[in-house]
């Protein structure tokens, strides 16, 4: 009789354990995916902050892009406002289309081709775009292993039981 609370304690005590390593699992990728988010969202912002610079030299030599420009500029608004890293994503989506637009713009006026100014923000752009890149890859590395463990048994019982949900991933619509 004394061995079959013994074995029971060793059960208890086993799941105890194993529900105190989950959890601390979920909280630590959780972490690491929010640490993401925050590294890509500091690349997004050096790429966008580039904008202005870019409006002025495109102004500069093109009244008929007007509404561009202004679309560009309201989205780079609304991303620097947007709450959630959702909203963010989002926005950085309509703002890279418009981005690429304008970006465009520069073949259909070559004066603008030969512009250091213009060239050079172009050069830092492309660079921006590359960590970018690595960033959007590393975070959806993340939030892949998160969702993973939210979805296999037997985590998936104690992430419904906390409240741990899957996490969006990050990608752009034009791809």
């Amino acid at each position: 009789m004394n061995y079959a609370w013994y074995i029971m304690g060793g059960v208890v005590f086993l799941f105890l354990i194993y529900l105190w390593i989950t959890y601390n699992k979920f909280v630590n990728l959780g972490i690491l995916v929010e640490r993401q988010a925050s590294h890509l969202q500091a690349h997004l912002k050096k790429k966008f902050d580039l904008i202005p610079a870019l409006t002025d030299v495109v102004k500069g030599y093109s009244s008929h892009e007007k509404g561009l420009l202004t679309e560009v500029t309201r989205l780079r608004s609304q991303w620097g406002s947007a709450g959630d890293i959702n909203e963010k994503m989002k926005t950085s989506n309509m703002l890279e289309s418009a981005l690429s637009k304008l970006l465009i713009v520069h073949e259909r006026y070559p004066q603008i081709k030969a512009d250091r100014s213009f060239n050079n923000i172009q050069k830092s752009i492309g660079y921006v775009e590359r960590e970018l890149l690595h960033e959007r890859k590393v975070y959806n590395k993340r939030v892949s292993y998160f969702n993973q463990k939210v979805q296999q048994f037997p985590s998936n019982i104690l992430a419904k039981v906390f409240g741990f949900k899957e996490k969006q991933f990050f990608s752009m619509e034009n791809e």
